[in-house]
């Protein structure tokens, strides 16, 4: 069992759990050309994905959800409210298979708990998902805070996919329009280096053992920036990389790499 990320940006999100087998994919915000390289540079083939799990409507997750799901057959599942509005705007046809995951379900092997996220997009949710080797991991991306609602959902598990979207000084000192800066760091908008760093010291006294950094600002973000608010402030607290946990920064496109859950 590994995870593997298409990739992880504010251009693009698409991310798989499962085995050389079969699994699941998070999102689809990757064109299907790459989607077929990026599978092909972990030894993936499109068939071994047997379900596609939307957290939201915005195009860096869902541009390339209608050709991946029709050309491959694979049936997509959401909240009720984003599926209506993927309809809705016409980004998916209705030609595939939709299920609406307004709670725990049993998706293509795995058992899938839905939690909301507090984002500006109807029924915006990430993933609790317990596998049947007993481990358990989370996915969640797209949150202007840590609600409580998120941390029941991501809390006590082995490993964590977690949003650490922008550095807070390259934002506010950036080139971005004054409402978009707002936007972002609202409530409804992105989780920040800090708000990450914080987040993910609460995970490892839960026992989160792994935790993959995802979503980075291309503009307001660099992967070395982002490690260090984590690891800095975690060891701050006493809680050293490598003896208590594991972290690791998702490239903006994948590199090949699988990551073990343990």
């Amino acid at each position: 069992m590994f995870f593997y990320s298409l990739c992880s940006s504010s251009k693009g999100n698409a991310n798989f759990l499962g085995d050389a087998s079969g699994g699941i994919l998070f999102d689809a915000g990757i064109g299907i050309r790459n989607f077929s390289k990026a599978l092909s540079l972990a030894e993936l083939e499109p068939g071994c994905i047997r379900a596609i799990l939307v957290s939201h409507d915005h195009s860096d997750h869902v541009h390339g959800l209608e050709a991946i799901s029709t050309r491959c057959g694979i049936p997509v599942y959401g909240s009720r409210g984003t599926l209506e509005s993927l309809l809705k705007k016409g980004i998916l046809s209705g030609k595939q298979q939709l299920f609406a995951l307004d709670g725990p379900a049993e998706v293509a092997g795995f058992y899938v708990t839905p939690f909301a996220t507090p984002h500006d997009s109807v029924g915006s949710i990430g993933f609790h998902v317990d596998c049947e080797n007993g481990l358990s991991a989370a996915v969640c991306t797209d949150l202007g805070y840590p609600s409580d609602t998120v941390m029941r959902g991501i809390l006590g598990c082995d490993f964590v996919m977690l949003e650490s979207n922008y550095d807070r000084k390259m934002l506010l000192n950036g080139g971005y329009p004054p409402f978009l800066k707002q936007r972002i760091n609202s409530r409804s908008g992105h989780l920040s280096n800090d708000q990450c760093a914080q987040t993910t010291e609460q995970l490892i006294r839960s026992g989160t053992k792994k935790v993959l950094l995802a979503h980075l600002s291309e503009e307001n973000n660099r992967p070395e920036v982002a490690r260090a608010h984590s690891t800095d402030y975690l060891a701050g607290r006493g809680i050293r990389e490598g003896e208590d946990f594991r972290l690791e920064v998702l490239p903006r496109f994948t590199d090949g790499r699988r990551f073990s859950l343990t």
